[in-house]
């Protein structure tokens, strides 16, 4: 009796492994992976587009060193209207970002004076400009590049 109540008990195991192998309870509801909307950024460099675009193909860094304030209104019809076209590339992850400019976040002259320094904030993507996240910053604080001869005089 007890090698039958053994073997009963080994079968139904085995029955109840290979049932939840087979089918999987649907009473358990899988998680649905969203897009995470959150950004904190450190250090990004604010650049031209054109200049950030020409990073990613050729992962030069340089390239972001190099690039001109004017680079920002190429292909802008009119520079006193239009709006320049300048990102934020996080060189850690490798990622480029437009920002969200608005009343009660960043404005294009804050942009325009950092040009080629480094933006760190924290804010959430709220929409796609083609290929390209854009960014609405709750948080942020710009460090303009230094200017030429900066260092002179420190050693």
């Amino acid at each position: 009796m007890e090698l039958k109540n053994k073997l009963f008990s080994l079968l139904s195991v085995a029955l109840l492994g290979s049932f939840l192998v087979l089918n999987p309870n649907p009473a358990i509801a899988e998680e649905d992976e969203e897009e995470d909307t959150e950004v904190e950024l450190t250090s990004a460099v604010i650049t031209a587009e054109a200049c950030a675009k020409e990073y990613l193909e050729t992962g030069d860094a340089d390239t972001l060193n190099k690039c001109a304030p004017h680079q920002a209104f190429e292909g802008v019809a009119d520079i006193y209207e239009g709006k320049p076209k300048i990102v934020v590339v996080d060189i850690t992850e490798g990622e480029v970002y437009k920002v969200k400019v608005a009343k009660d976040t960043i404005y294009y002259y804050e942009l325009l004076e950092g040009f080629g320094g480094s933006l760190d904030g924290e804010g959430e993507i709220v929409a796609k400009d083609g290929e390209i996240p854009v960014v609405k910053f709750s948080e942020y604080e710009i460090t303009p590049k230094p200017k030429p001869g900066f260092f002179k005089g420190c050693l």
